[in-house]
């Protein structure tokens, strides 16, 4: 392998590895929000149903920081500045109440599948990890946003 294959092998990791951080980020805010709203709504008889969409999440989350690791990347631990963001929305939404909390929730599924829309037309990743979004992070999001809406019915 030549200097110039070296130097497009690196950059294609490097890619794949930010495209790998954005979704981890994404990801670690998401099961964030549901810890925060689960705490409004521990009384709450749909809570289990929570539980279960952000133990959903922590699955997604494990599985991406593995193909950080196989790239080579440490995995992303942190939300980042998205986290704050989430935070900071969650929190209000919490102040204001259940309904508000589960809108806030919806928000951040539905930019979650935006994303992982976007990444099945990235060059980024692999086909093995578009193959996992299209089979699997993809249909739990459209689920997890239609459960939301049910529940925002219920309150």
């Amino acid at each position: 392998m030549n200097r110039a294959d070296v130097l497009e092998q690196a950059d294609i990791f490097k890619q794949r590895n930010e495209a790998i951080d954005e979704i981890l980020r994404g990801e670690i805010s998401a099961a964030h929000a549901y810890d925060q709203v689960l705490e409004l709504l521990e009384n709450d008889p749909h809570a289990n149903r929570l539980k279960d969409v952000m133990a959903e999440h922590q699955q997604i989350i494990f599985y991406w920081k593995d193909q950080a690791r196989n790239n080579g990347d440490i995995p992303n631990i942190s939300s980042g500045v998205w986290g704050s963001v989430v935070d900071a929305f969650v929190g209000l939404s919490k102040i204001a109440g259940e309904e508000t909390a589960l809108k806030a929730l919806k928000t951040g599924e539905e930019h979650g599948l935006k994303l992982y829309e976007k990444m099945l037309d990235s060059d980024s990743l692999d086909y093995r990890q578009k193959l996992y979004i299209k089979e699997n992070c993809i249909p739990k999001q459209k689920a997890h946003i239609q459960l939301i809406e049910a529940l925002i019915v219920f309150h």
